[in-house]
């Protein structure tokens, strides 16, 4: 039987629809399943048994996907269930919580090599966690306040001379409509004079550190892909890249100072992660200031404006894992 690479995502993933490409042109069996076609067009099934071990089989659409069958996953960027639009909103919340217990079970029942395990990717995504191990390994971080209470956020600023931004904890949009993008903000006078709405839902508070560029990390296995991001030029991305028009930043391939290298690998191994996108900032004064790590982070656009070979080095970070076996134990 061949080990199949199995790609967890959603039904329109240009990035994973260029690592389909990469798998055929080197004759790799894979499979593609998107979470988002359960339940109303995906079934999904679980076999437990004293004389037998775990089975797990999916279809979609005519596609079937046999667990036994799986060697390593990529779990890219998997989109909502598809829940029936006649239920009631306590049908949905309790049927969302069903096909959750459903998939976490899949994935944490059955060994393969994962990039990255989505257990791993929900603990990683904490950024108390990340501010914690990246402050032990060496890195330098800003002074960064989770707070709902006024006063701590007033003190922040009078800390940090009124030099302070905002940034979500989680998500990057508001709401399930995925049309209001939240961005990193600089917070005025005119936010701190109401800071009591911080009783509605705590927030991120960070010092903002001055920029000579932006640095975006990828990390793939154990190798490295510094980018700087020139954001500076462009008025709209000082305070949050992500705001300017990012394919026509200049994106220039860099080396890293090597404590900075080894505390990356460091960092994505205290995670477990064997792939993620590390956000730094290169100050004036050429200092290396960590801002966050996302284990599910886009590098499409920076293979596309670059030409590093992002996809191909995690085609074989896949494929590596598929044949040797490596399986990431999550139970116990």
């Amino acid at each position: 039987m061949t080990a199949e690479i199995l790609i967890v995502t959603g039904e329109h993933d240009s990035t994973a629809d260029l690592m389909v490409l990469e798998l055929r042109e080197r004759g790799v069996p894979f499979r593609r399943f998107h979470p988002q076609d359960v339940p109303s067009d995906a079934r999904v099934t679980l076999r437990f048994g004293p004389d037998h071990p775990p089975a797990a089989h999916a279809a979609a659409f005519g596609h079937a996907v046999d667990w036994d069958r799986i060697a390593a996953v990529w779990y890219r960027r998997p989109e909502p269930y598809s829940l029936s639009p006649g239920l009631t909103a306590e049908e949905r919340e309790f049927a969302y919580h069903e096909c959750t217990s459903v998939m976490q079970g899949l994935w944490r029942s059955f060994d393969a090599f994962w990039v990255n395990h989505p257990d791993r990717i929900r603990i990683a995504e904490s950024k108390p966690l990340q501010l914690t191990l990246a402050r032990r390994l060496g890195f330098a971080i800003p002074r960064t306040l989770f707070t709902n209470d006024p006063e701590a956020l007033a003190a922040l600023w009078e800390a940090c001379d009124g030099r302070i931004v905002y940034k979500s904890m989680t998500q990057g949009v508001l709401g399930q409509s995925l049309q209001q993008s939240v961005y990193t903000n600089r917070v005025g006078a005119d936010h701190l004079a109401r800071a009591d709405l911080l009783r509605n839902a705590p927030g991120l508070f960070q010092e903002e550190v001055a920029k000579a560029t932006d640095l975006r990390i990828t990390v793939i296995g154990d190798r490295l892909f510094p980018v700087e991001i020139r954001s500076q030029t462009d008025p709209d991305a000082r305070v949050d890249w992500r705001r300017g028009e990012v394919p026509r930043m200049d994106h220039v391939a860099v080396t890293l100072p090597k404590p900075i290298e080894t505390a990356c690998l460091a960092l994505n191994r205290a995670l477990g992660l064997h792939y993620s996108a590390i956000d730094m900032v290169v100050t004036p004064d050429g200092d290396h200031v960590f801002l966050e790590i996302n284990p599910s982070g886009q590098f499409g656009w920076v293979e596309s404006v670059t030409g590093l070979p992002l996809i191909a080095t995690l085609a074989d970070l896949l494929i590596e894992g598929r044949d040797r076996r490596w399986a990431d134990p999550i139970a116990g």
